[in-house]
């Protein structure tokens, strides 16, 4: 009988399945009480964010499936390795722009929740890397605190390609930022998600 845990984030098949066993992960600092309860009032148990939360990382739950995350992050990591294998093999990694990116964070427990929707800095906030082969010595290696968007992605890659933006395009070209000797970039964004029944969790 399904006891209302969810199954492994990791495939059956997965190499690294074994790792992180003698590993405990500490929980997030507010993945608390408090914190949940600090959160305005419609944020109630029939929460969808809340309600996978209990059966994700929930505290009974939560060392087995941050570790299939830290698997699942480790297999991701060991196919770029393959990725950027191949790309020295056929002699075009030095040629070639490489962004690596997601689409969006994830609350691991924060705050009583799981998932994404809600504008928290670990659901908003994802890795972004780029490897351009036009970036200058000086920069490669460093970050940048500049306020990158998904949709600056899509004109990056057109730019890089010396194709011009479609006009309903919303971004802008990332290669600004480490290009141009003077870059304005945004200052602020807008964020808006219609929550629809994860508010309420309703079926």
């Amino acid at each position: 009988a399904w006891d209302g845990h969810y199954p492994s984030y990791l495939p059956m098949n997965s190499s690294k399945a074994e790792l992180y066993q003698n590993v405990t992960i500490p929980r997030p600092k507010t993945a608390t009480i408090q914190h949940w309860k600090q959160l305005p009032y419609f944020f109630n148990e029939r929460n969808e964010a809340r309600r996978r939360w209990y059966r994700r990382f929930e505290p009974h739950y939560f060392q087995d499936n941050i570790k299939d995350l830290y698997r699942m992050a480790t297999e991701v990591d060991t196919v770029v390795g393959d990725i950027i294998a191949e790309l020295k093999r056929q002699g075009v990694y030095n040629n070639t722009l490489l962004v690596f990116t997601t689409d969006n964070g994830n609350l691991n427990g924060e705050h009583g929740l799981v998932e994404k929707w809600y504008p928290f800095e670990e659901s908003i906030r994802v890795p972004l890397v780029i490897q351009d082969p036009r970036m200058p010595k000086e920069m490669q290696g460093t970050t940048s605190d500049a306020w990158t968007l998904n949709v600056d992605l899509a004109p990056t890659l057109l730019g890089a390609a010396n194709i011009p933006p479609s006009r309903f395009m919303q971004g802008r070209d990332i290669a600004q930022l480490y290009l141009d000797e003077n870059p304005t970039w945004r200052k602020d964004f807008f964020y808006e998600y219609n929550l629809g029944d994860l508010i309420t969790g309703a079926d």
